[in-house]
């Protein structure tokens, strides 16, 4: 709704229910009966409930593509199953790739935000929009002196990103991951962070072992304070246990899930403004 009211659009009522056997059902209300040259844009995060979301998704854009419309953009603020971005281990699928192609057959143009690897999008018509600088902008205000940190080198376009609009330094940790077991190790790539306060920049949170391992190494080199700046506040599996133990005096998300965290140490940062500003970019070309 908030981006509808920063672009001052007609918002169109979804009905949806779940049948007793456990499909999902569908309809747009009140649609223009004519679609033809309008740029519809069709706006869904898709979590929690990754499955569900994205069967909901894909039916939206079905019924969209049958009452006309064939200007249509998908603003996806969270993609499922892109961490799955290539083969790790032998007879594993390439998740990402398949939930882009699903997802790229009836659109003109798609808006994610901050997707994990930018490459996966290769040449489909997808736009990915980075706003770490607006996370580390509200980070600035629990720190002094600080240097903005990836937590691997995969990150280090974020934090490069944020730290070149804030005029900031910028540096990265070299993370190895047992793709067996799952245990992070974190080593040192040439960071000075002793006396400093930190920024840790980062895509998605999900239980957090990355950002324990990250701030237990930084603590080691002398940090002072860290704040963790993240797109995606997931914090499934213990996460909020390990970030506190981990002492990280502040937490800044976006608000691109479906869900928010009950707690003191979090401040969630809107991105709609940055959103609705590609989007009406978007719009004009079409």
């Amino acid at each position: 709704m908030e981006l509808a009211k920063l672009l001052a659009a007609e918002v169109v009522e979804v009905e949806k229910k779940v049948f007793p056997d456990g499909e999902v059902y569908v309809r747009l209300k009140g649609l223009p009966s004519d679609l033809g040259s309008t740029c519809v844009t069709v706006a869904n995060t898709m979590y929690p409930n990754q499955d569900t979301a994205l069967v909901e998704t894909l039916l939206l854009l079905n019924a969209v593509h049958k009452a006309g419309g064939r200007n249509v953009v998908l603003v996806a603020p969270y993609l499922p199953y892109m961490r799955q971005d290539k083969v790790f281990l032998q007879g594993e699928p390439v998740s990402a790739e398949v939930v882009l192609e699903v997802l790229t057959r009836t659109i003109k143009r798609g808006l994610v935000v901050d997707v994990h690897n930018p490459g996966i999008l290769g040449s489909r018509p997808w736009i990915n929009i980075l706003v770490s600088d607006i996370l580390v902008a509200q980070a600035l205000k629990y720190v002094a002196d600080p240097i903005v940190m990836a937590p691997d080198r995969g990150a280090l376009e974020r934090a490069s990103f944020a730290a070149s609009k804030l005029n900031l330094e910028f540096d990265y940790l070299i993370k190895e991951r047992d793709r067996v077991t799952g245990e992070v190790t974190v080593k040192p790539k040439s960071v000075s962070v002793a006396g400093r306060d930190v920024v840790i920049v980062d895509d998605i949170i999900s239980t957090g072992g990355t950002l324990a391992e990250a701030a237990k190494f930084l603590r080691s080199q002398g940090a002072r304070r860290i704040v963790v700046a993240a797109t995606h506040g997931l914090l499934v599996g213990g996460a909020m246990k390990k970030i506190y133990e981990a002492g990280f005096s502040k937490i800044i998300l976006a608000d691109t899930l479906g869900v928010t965290h009950n707690s003191p140490s979090i401040n969630y940062v809107s991105v709609a403004e940055r959103i609705s500003g590609f989007l009406k970019e978007v719009c004009l070309e079409q």
